[in-house]
């Protein structure tokens, strides 16, 4: 709302033949009209004579007239219309932001959605691993024989980790460690070794023979290994329990 200076007042009320103002009258006009009166003073009834005269002079010129050192300047209100239309952008500026919190909170939530079922799903995932991790350990631990071979804990009858180009059913020879691995088995019997007893003999998983200690039952040449000497092969720790081979040739007993 536009400030009508006391000045204005005090010539209008001069005009109409009004008593002169004093700060009362344009306290108790500010509140009836509800225009803001701006009171730095109250003029003498004579200055609001003198004032009136060239505040119409003023009106009529549409010019802004100096009396006496002051300065009255009109002003322009806004109209209704103008008003109006100002509210209208208003409101339409508040519409948008609302709509653009509401799309912001929207997106906050579908992604807060997605994080959380990402979350849920790796949580599963990484307690499955774990819960099988166990599992295996558990397995582990009830085959281990409680023996150990430069380090590898010995296994009744789970598979060794085995070397790069470990022998197989189908390679049937290979080089390792310094010695060639051929395997050995028989439909009947399946790797029965024949120089001495073997302690526990069985089957294990991956088809080798091996004693109560998880050692895998091979055969060597007396004098390249004696029996009973341990060496590694490339399936996993192993015992010599028979000979006849040629010299530098490991045997490996198994059941493929």
């Amino acid at each position: 709302m536009k400030k009508l200076p006391l000045m204005a007042l005090g010539l209008i009320a001069v005009c109409s033949q009004c008593d002169p103002l004093d700060l009362a009258e344009a306290k108790s006009a500010e509140q009836e009209t509800g225009i803001q009166v701006s009171i730095e003073e109250v003029v003498s009834s004579a200055d609001q004579e003198k004032y009136a005269e060239a505040f119409v002079n003023c009106l009529m010129e549409e010019k802004d007239t100096k009396t006496a050192g002051v300065s009255l300047v009109t002003e322009q209100i806004p109209t209704y219309d103008i008003v109006e239309q100002r509210k209208d952008e208003l409101t339409e500026q508040a519409r948008l932001e609302e709509e653009k919190a509401e799309r912001i909170a929207l997106r906050k939530a579908q992604v807060s959605k997605r994080i959380q079922v990402r979350a849920k799903a790796l949580a599963d995932a990484r307690a499955k691993e774990e819960a099988e991790k166990e599992a295996a350990e558990r397995e582990i631990a009830k085959d281990a024989t409680g023996e150990y071979y430069k380090g590898i804990r010995l296994m009744y009858s789970k598979p060794y980790e085995a070397a790069n180009g470990h022998l197989t059913r189908s390679n049937g020879s290979i080089r390792y460690n310094g010695h060639r691995e051929t395997w050995y088995s028989t439909k009947e019997g399946c790797g029965q070794a024949t120089a001495v007893k073997i302690p526990g003999k069985h089957i294990a998983e991956d088809g080798t023979i091996r004693d109560k200690d998880g050692y895998i039952c091979v055969a060597s040449n007396q004098s390249f290994m004696r029996v009973y000497s341990t060496l590694m092969t490339s399936l996993g720790p192993a015992k010599v329990y028979d000979t006849g081979c040629s010299y530098g040739t490991i045997d490996v007993y198994t059941c493929w």
